[in-house]
């Protein structure tokens, strides 16, 4: 073999090689930036879906229009909309107002509380109720204010200090999970202190120190799972 021949054949191996060098690294290169952009993709996905919950977090105008009109025509507590459909896994809010025409201070001290009641199936049939509820996925879990998430057993319950001949508006987020179809009722329970010194009490109102007054009877919210 003649020495020419032998140092192409050297010099085309040696192209091989890098050129598979050059393949190898490519590969590893793209797929480094595969996994970037599959990393960026979903953490953007994170931060929209998070700040589309966010946003139901806020109220709509809808929804305030509604809870001011009913508080102007007379009404101390305002649920405009007290029944909503949320499937297993979605997220959505009621819209609560609270008028202070109580008239015996300058401000009064409210407590608000949200609790699971009972649910039941499309055939009116009871699927379950309070204590037990592990078989709906545990509703009072579901609850969830800016003072903090339900609990297992009590629902949510947070305070507010409104002054006399005002309003407030708060919302209570319901994030369904693990729930068999049917209608899950929630009670809300507005309790004050009046200031007024009687020692009075509501029990049949849930009403207890130092919130002794019922402000308004028991109210409800209704979630339709389907």
């Amino acid at each position: 073999m003649k020495m020419g021949n032998v140092r192409k054949k050297g010099m085309h191996i040696a192209a091989g090689r890098n050129a598979a060098i050059e393949m190898s690294t490519g590969f590893i290169v793209m797929l480094i930036l595969s996994l970037v952009v599959f990393s960026f993709s979903v953490y953007f996905a994170k931060q929209f879906f998070g700040g589309a919950q966010r946003l139901k977090d806020v109220y709509d105008e809808r929804t305030e229009r509604e809870i001011e009109r009913l508080l102007d025509d007379g009404s101390r507590v305002a649920i405009p909309f007290d029944k909503k459909t949320i499937s297993n896994g979605a997220f959505d809010t009621f819209g609560i107002g609270v008028l202070n025409v109580i008239g015996l201070a300058a401000e009064n001290n409210f407590q608000v509380s949200v609790k699971f009641n009972k649910a039941f199936d499309r055939q009116n049939s009871v699927i379950c109720q309070m204590p037990a509820t592990a078989s709906c996925g545990d509703p009072n879990t579901w609850l969830k204010t800016t003072a903090g998430d339900g609990d297992i057993t009590d629902g949510v319950t947070f305070e507010k200090t409104i002054k006399n001949n005002a309003q407030d508006k708060f919302l209570v987020g319901v994030g369904v999970k693990g729930a068999p179809f049917g209608t899950y009722i929630f009670d809300v329970r507005v309790c004050v202190d009046d200031k007024d010194g009687d020692g009075s009490t509501s029990p049949q109102l849930g009403c207890n120190d130092p919130f002794f007054d019922a402000y308004e009877n028991v109210r409800k919210l209704y979630v339709e799972v389907r």
